[in-house]
């Protein structure tokens, strides 16, 4: 499964370099679907380590929640801070603040609800997601259910933009105690009642670029799915550990190949991957390798944006769209950066973060080491 992880933040990474640098289209995997199979990769394993991990007491779910938000702000603040002192520092030398372009531009002029928001939402993360559902004028905020096409939006104010997702991760933190200890039954009956909301509410005139995987009681149903998967589990792993490899290369190919055949109806395309999510685990359990590319999952979803602006800011725009070569050495370079945040930063957090799992109160640590819920 870390593979996967890692070739969907690698599809991110890409679709986003590709795009700073005059380049349209995906890369490897559309983002959108990337972020949803993500989701679901979410629900699977905060499903598994809630039910083989954490005891279902006071104390178990307080030590779930405060090992998620290590896991999730730790890294966050050290690149967001880093991301600010850098925009400040090329401010001062050439002029250009890059990443607080907007917050410079726009901070006389911003009222006291706005910048409260935008500078909350940044520090804390929940929130971001509404960045693109409100739409910023004259230093005011107002709802737009297409706010897309009426830009400027309150997402021009987020620093680490790709974060906004881990606003959806943690609104999913918050309830998953309460649901994914229950009934089979009533996990499937949330997640069918979630998938009924997006559509009824499309239906009715509420689908946006906003709403099509930005709303968490819409995405809702997609976390649950991979709970779902989790607890039939034991059906779906293949008995001869060779058919969990083999579907491992199968979910390779259909991540990189099989998009286009189900554009349109991506739901199909996310039970199949879905389906396979078991085998894949097992795989990455008996794989070292696989494990150690999950772990570069989550860092490289968060420094490659910081990475890739900077690379392309300091791109003559006559440049752009001309050398495919640009967006690849950005993505590279993200790489680097998030295997040195995963060996400094994330690794040693992973190791306090389980080592406070020895309590009488908590059930035995996974065999897996560092299985992560996040990209």
């Amino acid at each position: 499964m870390g593979s996967l992880r890692c070739l969907l933040a690698l599809a991110v990474a890409g679709g986003h370099a590709a795009s700073m640098f005059g380049f349209g289209g995906a890369w490897i995997f559309p983002g959108r679907e990337a972020v949803q199979v993500f989701y679901i990769i979410s629900g699977f394993l905060i499903a598994m380590i809630l039910n083989q991990k954490y005891a279902d007491t006071h104390h178990g779910n307080w030590i779930f929640y405060s090992n998620r938000i290590a896991k999730i702000f730790v890294p966050y603040v050290v690149i967001l801070a880093a991301t600010v002192g850098a925009c400040l520092v090329s401010r001062a030398v050439t002029g250009n603040a890059i990443l607080l372009n907007a917050w410079f531009t726009e901070a006389v002029s911003m009222d006291f609800s706005t910048s409260a928001f935008a500078l909350l939402t940044n520090i804390f993360i929940v929130g971001q997601e509404w960045g693109f559902l409100l739409i910023y004028r004259a230093g005011s905020l107002f709802l737009a259910l297409n706010a897309f096409a009426e830009p400027p939006m309150e997402s021009q104010f987020t620093v680490i933009l790709p974060a906004w997702t881990l606003s959806i991760e943690l609104l999913f933190y918050v309830i998953a105690p309460f649901i994914l200890r229950r009934s089979v039954v009533l996990i499937v009956a949330l997640a069918a009642a979630s998938h009924g909301l997006r559509f009824a509410a499309y239906h009715f005139g509420y689908y946006s670029e906003a709403t099509n995987y930005r709303f968490f009681p819409f995405e809702l149903s997609l976390f649950l799915y991979g709970a779902v998967i989790f607890r039939l589990g034991k059906l779906l792993i293949p008995s001869d550990p060779r058919w969990c490899t083999r579907i491992a290369v199968v979910t390779a190919v259909t991540i990189i190949v099989l998009p286009r055949l189900f554009k349109g109806s991506q739901y199909e395309l996310y039970a199949l991957i879905g389906l396979a999510l078991p085998a894949l685990f097992d795989f990455g359990r008996r794989h070292g390798w696989d494990t150690l590319l999950g772990e570069l999952s989550y860092p490289l979803y968060l420094v490659h944006w910081v990475v890739c602006v900077f690379l392309a800011s300091a791109l003559d725009p006559r440049w752009a769209g001309k050398n495919p070569a640009f967006p690849v050495f950005a993505v590279l370079a993200s790489v680097a950066a998030a295997a040195l945040l995963d060996r400094y930063i994330v690794a040693p957090i992973d190791k306090w973060r389980q080592a406070r799992v020895t309590t009488a109160d908590t059930l035995p640590v996974l065999a897996v080491a560092r299985v992560s819920a996040v990209p």
